[in-house]
């Protein structure tokens, strides 16, 4: 599936990727990497919209930022494990924000990756890749 280190337009072909982030510049960048490797994509604002979204659409995995309007990315990463494994609540989760001081935080309550800004979009693809039936 990748080419000299480069994912190509089909890698996560079939892969369902809830991404909550409240920044539109953010979020329209993770789903552009997303979807030219052949993800589906739902993006959302908020850890509630996110949830909501849940009871309709059981994602592969989870995109959260670490700081939203209305939960932070821990909040809803333990609202999301109270969840049935059904309705989504054992799906993968990723961290994306704050410092590398964050990861082992994140690691620590659950997370499966974390990432920080600037994403490097092959690493970021191939984490996905790596949690999802897209490895």
């Amino acid at each position: 599936m990748s080419r000299g280190g480069y994912f190509s337009v089909d890698s996560l072909k079939g892969v369902h990727v809830l991404v909550a982030d409240d920044d539109a510049l953010a979020r329209d960048l993770v789903r552009a990497i997303l979807e030219y490797c052949g993800a589906l994509v739902i993006a959302v604002e908020s850890a509630g919209e996110a949830l909501a979204s849940m009871r309709l659409v059981k994602p592969d995995l989870l995109v959260t930022k670490l700081t939203l309007p209305d939960h932070d990315g821990f909040s809803l990463l333990r609202q999301l494990r109270s969840l049935k494994p059904e309705a989504g609540g054992e799906i993968p989760v990723i961290g994306v924000g704050g410092t590398g001081a964050d990861r082992e935080r994140c690691l620590a309550h659950g997370f499966q990756a974390h990432f920080t800004w600037p994403l490097n979009p092959w690493d970021f693809s191939r984490t996905i890749a790596g949690l999802t039936d897209g490895g």
